[in-house]
Order: structure tokens, then C-alpha cells, then sequence
């Protein structure tokens, strides 16, 4: 098993629309490749975070079709348990990829139930109850994967 094949099963996953699946590969997949880029950093949560955001502008371009940022802080409504918000109620989507999204699919093989992946480019609590992200932010994570082995030769 390597990074390489951890991402092409991620793709014909996500092809089958099996999106939690797809997910998880492409966050072990990450987790691989910032214990790669990072080795002097020995926290795994804040290695992931830092690779989440010094590729965010990749994972922006594919996962957030239509919108161009280098990071993006979001109001949260609905009740996520793990999620860590600041005193005004925001978080960073390193925060919603690693604690929510990465977090319950390795430890729990779940994602919170108030996660909603959506067609479009919506991100955020529009319902009260749901917590709206484009599923194609997992294409957006599987390219992040790749530039990453571009950059490191794998």
C-alpha cells in the first residue's frame, strides 16, 4: 500500500458514490503526507492542520468550485460536538476537515450527523440543524494529495 494507491481508490470510490469511503482514504492519505513533509512537527492534529493550510488554495480551486481563498472561516450554528470555535462563534475549515470530517471517519467510521454534503458550492449552517459542505471537496482533498506527491517525488 502506498499514498499513490490510497488516492486511486479514493477516486473510484468517490466514482461509485461512496463518499464517506472516498473521505477516509484521502484523509489517511493526508495524514501520510504531512507526516512527510512535516516530520519535525510530532503533534499529528496540528501536522494535518498546517498541511490543510498551506494547500488550501488547491483544496479551495477543486473542493469550493467558484471560490478562490486562502483560508475561510465559517459562523457555525448547529451543535458539532469536537468542533472548536472561537469566542465569536467561527472556525477555519482546517478545523471542519480535521475535527469533524477526518476525526469521526478514523475514529468513529462515521461523520457527525449534522453534516450535509451538497451538489453545490454551499459551505456553512444554513439550516440550524445541518452543517452544508460540496462534496466535491473530497476531489479537492484527493488533488491537494497530488500536488503533494508531485512536490516529493511519490
Amino acid at each position: 500500500m502506498s499514498i499513490k494507491s490510497f488516492t486511486e481508490s479514493a477516486i473510484i470510490l468517490y466514482k461509485r458514490n461512496k463518499y464517506n469511503e472516498a473521505l477516509s482514504l484521502a484523509c489517511i492519505a493526508i495524514d501520510a503526507c504531512s507526516a512527510k513533509i512535516y516530520p519535525n512537527i510530532s503533534q499529528n492534529s496540528e501536522r494535518y492542520k498546517k498541511f490543510l493550510s498551506d494547500y488550501f488554495r488547491v483544496i479551495c480551486t477543486y473542493g469550493f468550485p467558484g471560490i478562490m481563498a486562502d483560508n475561510i472561516h465559517i459562523k457555525v450554528n448547529a451543535k458539532i460536538e469536537n468542533l472548536r470555535l472561537d469566542d465569536y462563534g467561527y472556525v477555519s475549515m482546517e478545523q471542519i476537515i480535521y475535527h469533524v470530517l477526518r476525526c469521526g471517519l478514523i475514529h468513529d467510521c462515521m461523520i457527525d450527523e449534522t453534516i450535509q454534503f451538497t451538489e453545490e458550492t454551499i459551505i456553512g449552517d444554513w439550516n440550524g440543524d445541518k452543517f452544508l459542505i460540496p462534496k466535491a471537496l473530497i476531489w479537492g482533498l484527493i488533488a491537494t494529495i497530488q500536488e503533494c506527491m508531485r512536490n516529493y517525488n511519490e
